[in-house]
C-alpha cells in the first residue's frame, strides 16, 4: 500500500511539473539518446620525411607528426622499391638513428603511420648515402720486409662513438699518430658490433709466400660476463681462412697479447679482415706484423665430423691452425686405417666441407682429411666412420645385438642387452624410480629414419628419444607426454651412433619395461 502510494505522488508530482512549466513558459526537456562514438581512423601517412648523413655512419630521419598516431614503421632497402614488408625499427618518436651503416651502398626509406585501427599508406620513398668516416687523427705505419712489416690502425672518435676505419695507405714511416691515443699515439677504438670488421687494405710483402701474422689486441676483463675468449674469424684477400682465431681476455685495454697465424700473401699489396663471428664484437687491435715464415706442412685439420645421407655421407672440419694450407684431400675407405692412399677429393683450402655421394647404404665407410700446402702434406684428421642409409629408410634392424646398456635394471633376468637380442620373449626392466633410460650402440653414425618400441604392460607415458656421435652430448629427435605403450612405431629425422630411450614418467609403479628396442635407417 504504501509503494502504492509512493507511484501516485510521484506521478502527480511529474504531472504537476510539467503543468507549471507550462504556465510560467518553461520548457520541461525530455532524455535524448547519446549521440554514436566516432569510430578510430587509421591515421594519414606522415609528412616532410628528411634524412640526414651523419658521420658515424648513421642516417637520421625526422617527419611531422601524423594526427592520431600512436607509432611510426621505418622501412628500408638497398634498392628503389625494396622496401619489403617488414619495418627494420618501430618508434614513438619523430626521429629515428639507423646505425651501423655501410659507406658503400645507398639506403632507401619508407615511413607509415599507426594506430590501433590499423596503418597509413607510405611516405614517399626518400634515399641517402651515408659519407665516409673521416679519421682525426692516426695513420699507417711500416717498417722493412726484413724485420716485418707493422700496420697501424687509425684512431677516430666520431660523435662520442668508437670507429674503427679501414686504413688506406701504407708508408715507410710513421705519419701523423696522435700524441692523445693510447699506448704510444697508435691504438683503435672498436665498435662492438656483432657484425663488426676490421680491414687492412694494404699490407705490402715483397714476394708471394707463407707469412706469420701477428694480431696485437687488447680485451678487458668484464665487458660480457663468462666470456674470456673472443673466436674471431680472417679472411686473406677475401677468402675466409678460419672462423676460430683465438683471443684470450687481457684484463683491461691498456694490456697487450699477440695472437698468431700463418697465412699465404701473394707479392705486394693483399687484404687482411679480421670479422665478428659472435655477438661479442671484435677485440681492440692496434698493431698487425707481418713477418716471413719458416716454410712448413700445416697442421693437421681438426674436428672432422660426418652426417648420413641417403647414399652419401657429408663431412665437415675445422681448418688447419697454421701452415696456410691450399687444400684439402679427403680419403676414404671401409676399414679403420684402410683409407685408399689415392683421395677420393681435393677441395680448395678455404674449405671445410665436402659432401661424398654415390655410397652404398648400409656400408661402413671410415674417413679422414689431410691439408696441402707447398711444401707438403699435414699429419692426418681425426678418422670417422659413417654409415650411410636408404632414401625412404630401409630395413634392417640396426640395434639387433649391438651393445646395450642402461641406468639400472629391475634384476638380473632383465638386463638391458635382451632389448636388443630379437627374442620377444625376454625384456629390459629398469629401477622403479624416474627417470630411467635405456642406450643402444649402433657401431658407427647411422641416418635413423624409424624407431619401434615393443613395451611390456610397464611403459613410459613421457619418455625421449635422444641421438648422439659421443654418447655424450645428446639430441632429442622425439619426445611425447602422452605414450600409449604396446607397440609404438616412430619415424624420426636424425643421425648418431649412440641412439636412447630416455623415460621420465611411468604408467604404473613398477619401473620400464621393453621387450625389443628397434631402429632402422633413414
Amino acid at each position: 500500500m504504501k509503494n502504492s502510494a509512493q507511484r501516485l505522488v510521484t506521478a502527480l508530482s511529474v504531472a504537476l511539473l510539467a503543468v507549471a512549466g507550462s504556465a510560467l513558459g518553461v520548457s520541461v526537456a525530455t532524455a535524448q539518446p547519446l549521440p554514436a562514438a566516432v569510430p578510430l581512423a587509421v591515421p594519414a601517412a606522415p609528412e616532410d620525411l628528411e634524412l640526414h648523413a651523419n658521420a658515424d655512419s648513421s642516417i637520421t630521419l625526422s617527419w611531422t607528426a601524423s594526427p592520431g598516431a600512436t607509432g611510426y614503421r621505418i622501412y628500408r632497402a638497398t634498392a628503389s622499391g625494396g622496401e619489403g614488408n617488414t619495418p627494420i625499427a618501430t618508434t614513438s618518436a619523430t626521429t629515428y638513428v639507423d646505425k651501423n651503416l655501410s659507406s658503400t651502398p645507398i639506403y632507401f626509406y619508407q615511413l607509415t603511420a599507426v594506430n590501433a585501427a590499423g596503418e597509413s599508406a607510405r611516405t614517399d620513398e626518400d634515399a641517402s648515402k651515408t659519407p665516409p668516416p673521416v679519421s682525426t687523427g692516426g695513420d699507417v705505419a711500416g717498417t722493412p720486409a726484413g724485420a716485418g712489416m707493422v700496420y697501424y690502425c687509425k684512431d677516430a672518435r666520431l660523435g662520442g662513438f668508437d670507429w674503427f676505419q679501414r686504413l688506406t695507405g701504407w708508408f715507410p714511416q710513421v705519419l701523423g699518430s696522435s700524441a692523445a691515443a693510447s699506448p704510444g699515439g697508435r691504438v683503435v677504438d672498436m665498435a662492438y658490433s656483432a657484425a663488426g670488421t676490421m680491414t687492412f687494405n694494404n699490407v705490402v710483402v715483397p714476394k708471394s709466400g707463407l707469412y706469420t701474422v701477428d694480431w696485437r689486441y687488447a680485451f678487458q676483463s668484464g665487458l660480457f660476463p663468462g666470456v674470456t675468449n673472443r673466436q674471431m674469424g680472417l679472411s686473406v684477400n677475401g677468402t675466409v681462412i678460419t672462423t676460430t682465431e683465438s683471443f684470450p681476455i687481457t684484463g683491461s685495454f691498456e694490456t697487450y697479447q699477440h695472437s698468431f697465424l700463418q697465412v699465404h700473401l701473394n707479392a705486394g699489396v693483399n687484404s687482411i679482415t679480421q670479422f665478428a663471428v659472435s655477438d661479442h664484437g671484435l677485440s681492440r687491435v692496434d698493431e698487425l706484423t707481418v713477418t716471413p715464415a719458416t716454410a712448413s706442412v700445416p697442421a693437421g685439420p681438426t674436428n672432422l665430423t660426418g652426417t648420413p645421407g641417403a647414399g652419401s655421407v657429408t663431412l665437415h672440419w675445422t681448418a688447419s691452425a697454421s701452415g696456410a694450407p691450399t687444400s684439402y684431400r679427403v680419403y676414404r675407405g671401409t676399414k679403420s686405417d684402410g683409407e685408399a692412399t689415392t683421395p677420393v677429393a681435393t677441395v680448395g683450402g678455404g674449405t671445410t666441407s665436402f659432401t661424398d655421394t654415390g655410397l652404398k647404404s648400409g656400408t661402413t665407410y671410415f674417413y679422414f682429411v689431410q691439408a696441402i700446402n707447398a711444401v707438403g702434406g699435414s699429419p692426418n684428421s681425426n678418422e670417422i666412420s659413417v654409415i650411410p642409409g636408404v632414401a625412404g629408410g630401409g630395413g634392417t634392424n640396426l640395434a639387433l645385438g649391438r651393445p646395450t646398456i642402461a641406468s639400472s635394471t629391475e634384476n638380473a633376468g632383465t638386463a638391458a642387452v635382451n632389448a636388443t637380442d630379437g627374442n620377444a620373449g625376454t625384456r629390459w626392466s629398469s629401477a622403479f624410480s624416474d627417470p630411467q633410460w635405456i642406450q643402444v650402440d649402433l657401431g658407427a653414425v647411422q641416418a635413423i629414419g624409424r624407431v619401434v618400441i615393443q613395451w611390456e604392460t610397464a611403459h613410459a607415458t613421457a619418455y625421449q628419444i635422444q641421438v648422439s656421435n659421443d654418447a655424450n652430448a645428446w639430441t632429442p629427435v622425439y619426445t611425447t607426454a602422452s605414450g600409449p605403450g604396446g607397440t609404438e612405431t616412430l619415424t624420426i629425422a636424425g643421425s648418431g651412433r649412440y641412439l636412447r630411450v630416455l623415460g621420465t614418467a611411468r604408467n604404473t609403479a613398477y619401473g620400464y619395461s621393453i621387450w625389443e628396442l628397434q631402429v632402422f635407417g633413414g
